[in-house]
């Protein structure tokens, strides 16, 4: 995944708890500085109200793209969320954050942020806010440049038969649309099973269509309809094996009215990978896989003109282009411990 610009810079939180103030010198009153006492004096209460933040951000990301927010020293952070915000602070999207690890013995705060592909471009504001293992909280932000992408047109007529699958009002397509939204905004900080890079699921596929591509449906009766693409399509013949592109766990696996036969793998805290128009499944809900097994084959059930697969990633809730989860880690371990060692090396250097 390309970060585009990355920044990283020391923070020193603004202090939560000053302790004792003197106003014009006079004297704190006895009884009061006996009740504070106890706080002053406890362990480590000062040290961690005044730790530094090292915050990793991009300061660049094109819209369509997931990124994503680094955050240590960890040791004294209890939770971590994130929010990219317009100028008047209205919310775009908005994400947990989870902990893991560089190596055996340093912990880091990770999380990622999908950037809609609809998204006007121009300069927005990241929230990252803090909360401690002792109960205080502390917010950054961060200013973030969304830069423009083009994204491909394309017309699909259909035939009566699809036409009226997409025409035709069904209390169930609407359920199913409802589930499915709620599904891939779920977020759970434990569901930590790939970090890594992923792979396409389909080998030597042509790609027929885009992510992002604005489409115009023509239906059969001659009225037409707008919508946009949020996966990759992958045409190949039915029946070519379809493997999972990271490894996780099986969210969701059943045949779906426009999707046709569906798998959702979460792959991480609030990613979740999507495969649809599958001629057959191979995996069932709440089964755990590898990457590179295979969890289906290629067919054009559903919503779709001919066999292929629909690939399709979800980071918050917003659909992301696949194409950025491939030929990299999606969380860099070793870009992070460098960073990590930049910092400490300045440090002792400043004595």
């Amino acid at each position: 995944m390309n970060d585009h610009v990355a920044n990283g810079e020391t923070m020193a939180p603004t202090q939560r708890d000053r302790g004792v103030r003197l106003r014009g010198g006079a004297a704190v009153p006895l009884l009061l500085l006996l009740l504070l006492l106890p706080l002053l004096a406890a362990p480590g209460h000062a040290e961690a109200r005044q730790r530094p933040i090292e915050l990793h951000t991009p300061r660049q990301v094109e819209r369509g793209v997931p990124f994503k927010v680094h955050l240590w020293p960890a040791e004294d952070v209890e939770a971590l969320s994130t929010a990219l915000v317009r100028a008047n602070g209205d919310e775009v999207t908005a994400s947990g954050g989870y902990l893991t690890r560089v190596m055996r013995d340093v912990p880091v705060w990770v999380s990622l942020l999908g950037v809609p592909s609809t998204l006007a471009p121009g300069d927005y504001r990241l929230q990252v806010g803090v909360t401690y293992s002792d109960g205080g909280t502390q917010t950054f932000e961060r200013d973030i440049e969304v830069t423009p992408r083009d994204f491909a047109s394309m017309r699909i007529a259909l035939n009566q038969a699809m036409s009226d699958l997409r025409e035709t009002a069904d209390p169930r397509r609407v359920q199913q649309a409802r589930e499915m939204i709620a599904l891939v905004a779920r977020y759970n900080d434990s569901a930590i099973y790939n970090e890594g890079s992923f792979i396409v699921p389909v080998e030597d596929a042509r790609i027929s269509a885009g992510f992002g591509d604005r489409r115009v449906f023509d239906y059969a009766d001659g009225a037409e309809a707008q919508s946009i693409h949020f996966g990759i399509d992958l045409a190949a013949p039915t029946g070519t094996p379809v493997f999972a592109s990271g490894a996780g766990r099986v969210a969701f696996a059943a045949d779906r009215i426009i999707t046709g036969y569906t798998v959702v793998i979460e792959h991480l805290p609030g990613v979740f990978g999507l495969y649809y128009h599958l001629d057959r499944l191979d995996v069932q809900q709440g089964d755990l896989v590898r990457r590179g097994q295979q969890i289906g084959t290629v067919g054009m059930t559903g919503l779709a003109t001919g066999p292929h697969l629909h690939w399709e990633f979800r980071v918050g809730g917003v659909p992301v282009d696949p194409a950025a989860f491939v030929g990299g880690p999606l969380v860099d371990k070793g870009l992070i411990f460098r960073r990590i060692g930049t910092t400490k090396a300045a440090e002792t250097e400043r004595g």
